[in-house]
């Protein structure tokens, strides 16, 4: 479980070192936002009492509407990429893909701090002959970040999430580190 307390000791230090805003602009929090993500994750994955340690890339896009300054709702579309597809060997590639409905919440209003959680639609998936091509289940992320401003529209800034996963008898936890630019 040492992920688990790797994850929670990183995001209650963000929260401590990102009390203040250091942005000069007030940021513009209404109507739709989009963002795109990009980071790694420390990744565990169990199946049939095997546990499996790995550090995969993380993609993911954001859509939403921001329904009052403070708080927002919206989908995500994400994954993590733990071996490449390759065009001229079918047989290669696996990752995790999911599919979320996702809340964001800004706990001061002046400040761009934010915490986040969803869940929903997961679904390990596997290129190799011979073997399962997908297993689809469920997930949950939990997590926050802090919004540096570039100016009103748009944002960069780090994030860390926590999530977890099934997927009939695969299990997943991870950890998300990236940084993540919002257009609103």
């Amino acid at each position: 479980m040492r992920i688990v307390e790797s994850g929670f000791v990183m995001l209650i230090g963000l929260f401590l070192m990102t009390r203040v805003s250091f942005a000069e602009e007030q940021p513009v929090r209404s109507g739709f936002w989009g963002e795109i993500d990009l980071g790694i994750g420390l990744l565990q994955q169990s199946f049939d009492e095997i546990e499996v340690d790995d550090a995969p890339l993380f993609l993911g896009f954001k859509a939403g509407y921001m329904i009052s300054p403070q708080f927002s709702m919206g989908l995500e579309l994400s994954g993590c990429l733990l071996e490449a597809g390759d065009l001229e060997d079918p047989g290669v590639g696996e990752g995790i893909s999911q599919v979320f409905l996702i809340a964001r919440y800004y706990p001061y209003q002046k400040s761009n701090l934010f915490v986040n959680g969803g869940g929903g639609y997961a679904s390990i998936w596997n290129n190799r002959p011979g073997q399962w091509r997908r297993k689809n289940g469920w997930g949950l992320t939990m997590g926050g970040g802090y919004d540096f401003r570039v100016n009103s529209r748009v944002a960069l800034g780090p994030f860390v999430n926590f999530g977890n996963g099934s997927a009939e008898e695969l299990n997943y936890k991870v950890i998300h580190f990236g940084i993540g630019m919002t257009f609103q």
